[in-house]
């Protein structure tokens, strides 16, 4: 899912950078152990931890091999603005208004997504 907000919404963020991060945030995310029917509060939780990423950083360390994974262009801004969107459909989901959710994440996510 994060691959396709990066190629929709043109971020400079390697797959391996994608994938560091997200190990980083499932380990203490508190819906760990549900289902793919989370996936909402997934993209709000995930979309607010990528951009309460420190500005100064300019790499991580890749689970398992501790490599260097480098960061291009900051992402924070257009994480923080993706988590917004999230927040927007969460609450059109609340209120019954399914279209006008499925718009937001495919804001989101691209045109792919949801189905």
């Amino acid at each position: 899912m994060t691959r396709s907000w990066r190629d929709a919404n043109n971020v400079d963020m390697s797959g391996m950078l994608i994938d560091t991060l997200a190990y980083q945030f499932i380990g203490s995310w508190q819906y760990r152990d549900k289902s793919y029917l989370y996936y909402d509060y997934l993209t709000r939780d995930f979309f607010q931890f990528l951009a309460g990423q420190n500005l100064a950083q300019t790499y991580w360390l890749a689970p398992g091999s501790s490599s260097y994974v480098y960061r291009g262009q900051p992402f924070q801004h257009k994480a923080r603005s993706a988590e917004l969107r999230a927040i927007e459909a969460l609450n059109h989901q609340r209120l019954g208004y399914d279209w006008s959710a499925r718009q937001k994440y495919r804001e989101i996510y691209g045109t792919a997504f949801p189905a």
